[in-house]
């Protein structure tokens, strides 16, 4: 008696569209919130730099401490918080992406299927002894359905329980 092992269902073409558009998504805002923060950081540098130069430099050369007003360190703190913000919103963003990065990393071959009386396509996953032009069953139109392309998509990896 012989058992067929178990396999995972392959996931759709709509799914992986979705995956990949998902992990583009996460790529942008990556970019973008890494981008703001490298601004932030300049401009808490600057004012950084100016608090030094006007309160704490003249202490060492012997000289009075030049007063700053007081909207410059609520501007200092409003910068500060709102680049803290920005790299905890950065963090989460960067740790969405490491984890669909590692959770789809395999690439698989899909396959499109056309039909020769109606010209209608469908796609499915690559499976053994797939070629082109291979005849591949009936269309709904009754006509009979060859593959006419296949192609590289990123598709999930089987997760080990």
């Amino acid at each position: 008696m012989t058992v067929d092992t178990w396999r995972e269902p392959k996931p759709t073409i709509d799914q992986v569209r979705r995956l990949v558009q998902r992990i583009q998504s996460y790529v942008r805002t990556s970019r973008v919130m890494g981008i703001v923060s490298s601004i932030l950081l300049l401009a808490l540098m600057i004012q950084m730099g100016i608090l030094i130069y006007m309160n704490f430099l003249p202490l060492f050369l012997g000289g009075i401490p030049f007063p700053l007003p007081e909207w410059f360190y609520y501007v200092l703190m409003l910068t500060f918080l709102f680049a803290m913000v920005v790299y905890a919103i950065t963090g989460t963003v960067n740790a969405r992406l490491n984890r669909y990065m590692l959770e789809y990393k395999k690439i698989g071959v899909v396959v499109q299927l056309r039909c020769e009386a109606c010209d209608r396509t469908s796609e499915r996953i690559w499976e053994k002894e797939d070629y082109i032009f291979k005849k591949e069953g009936t269309c709904a139109c009754g006509g009979t359905q060859f593959i006419s392309q296949m192609y590289i998509m990123p598709l999930p990896i089987k997760k080990k329980d």
